[in-house]
């Protein structure tokens, strides 16, 4: 419960560093999402951590409890046997947070069908904008969700890749019907969201399934939520910048800003933006590199997908990998010098990695 818990209140943490913290750097939340919290030139940092804290710890807290009324609901009435109250309050804590860390080794597989919907479905709330969720939930405003053009791409990477997984699962014959549906979304979500999360060794599956699922661990949940990796925002802004570079080539003399839910997107953090990408697949292929070669030189039986998976899972805090790290296994075979190089990418994954690298900057110490 010690381990279920630190998660929990861990991310509530990242929330509020992802919102208050990291936008100073222009790498994270308030000035890629539309929010009525008030900006780094406005209000002081202690004071705007301190609001944007109270507001989002009510909707975490009550999204947790939520989630642990409805879980120990399948035990009270018999649907799920396994689901004490004890497990929905550990998973619940695993859950929001998008740490994954289940009570049982085989994660979520162990429980009913009704339970494995629940948890993914709060795993898809987790991943999505919290003061986005603030203002539909408690505020009242549903309609800010259709609205929010991050929200409506998130959604729409989550049934378009159910879809895609579900035909392949069913087509492969490895599950049928609601199973095959309920196993691609929730591997779905687990994945994209990072949380890490299972219902099936996916590990065994075909290679074009693994391929699915290693993709995904690079789309990451919303700014301003538990989840790690890339984040969907800068995604969509990638596309725009992509976008715009190719009618600019078009016509040169168009002037084109950027645009996120109709307002137009600073150029600096654009730019950010492509750093941050930029570093972030540099660092994923620094990290792969060194794993392969650790592991062909200790004896390790790590496949080329192996160490390109170690590695974008531990920089995007997914959880598991592929191989002998997939959901039903661990890092534990992996040699000493892969252990530290996936410790050092889980770190300055979490910390969205520029803050990391201006933390080692020479500048930096000297101010």
């Amino acid at each position: 419960m010690w381990r279920q818990f630190t998660q929990w209140l861990g991310g509530m943490g990242i929330i509020v560093l992802a919102i208050a913290v990291l936008p100073r750097l222009r790498v994270g939340g308030r000035q890629l999402m539309e929010s009525e919290l008030p900006g780094p030139e406005i209000a002081a940092l202690g004071e705007r951590i301190r609001s944007t804290a109270r507001k989002l710890w009510l909707l975490y807290v009550g999204l947790t409890v939520v989630q642990v009324l409805m879980l120990s609901s399948l035990w009270v009435v018999g649907i799920d046997e396994l689901m004490t109250p004890y497990e929905a309050l550990a998973h619940a804590f695993a859950t929001m947070p998008t740490g994954g860390f289940s009570t049982k080794p085989d994660s979520a597989a162990s429980f009913s069908a009704e339970a494995q919907w629940i948890l993914a479905l709060f795993m898809a709330i987790a991943g999505a904008n919290f003061a986005i969720l603030y203002r539909a939930l408690v505020r009242r405003q549903p309609r800010v969700l259709p609205r929010d053009e991050e929200f409506r791409l998130y959604v729409a990477l989550l049934v378009c890749a159910t879809a895609a997984l579900t035909a392949m699962v069913w087509g492969y014959g490895i599950l049928e019907g609601e199973a095959a549906v309920r196993a691609a979304f929730f591997q779905t979500v687990s994945i994209m969201t990072t949380t890490g999360m299972a219902t099936v060794d996916f590990a065994v599956w075909p290679a074009v399934l693994l391929l699915a699922l290693f993709a995904l661990m690079f789309v990451g949940g919303s700014a301003g939520s538990t989840g790690g990796s890339i984040k969907v925002v800068r995604h969509l802004l990638l596309g725009k910048m992509l976008r715009r570079e190719i009618d600019q080539t078009l016509s040169p003399e168009v002037m084109m800003p950027i645009r996120l839910n109709g307002a137009p997107v600073d150029e600096r953090t654009i730019r950010a933006i492509a750093a941050f990408v930029l570093l972030y697949v540099g660092a994923w292929a620094v990290g792969a590199s060194v794993i392969a070669i650790d592991s062909a030189l200790t004896g390790v039986d790590v496949g080329t997908l192996d160490a390109l998976t170690a590695a974008a899972t531990t920089l995007g805090n997914v959880g598991p990998g592929l191989g002998i790290a997939g959901p039903y296994g661990s890092f534990a075979e992996y040699g000493v010098a892969s252990k530290i190089t996936m410790t050092g990418l889980m770190w300055i994954g979490r910390l969205e990695i520029l803050p990391v690298v201006v933390l080692l900057t020479r500048h930096y110490w000297r101010l």
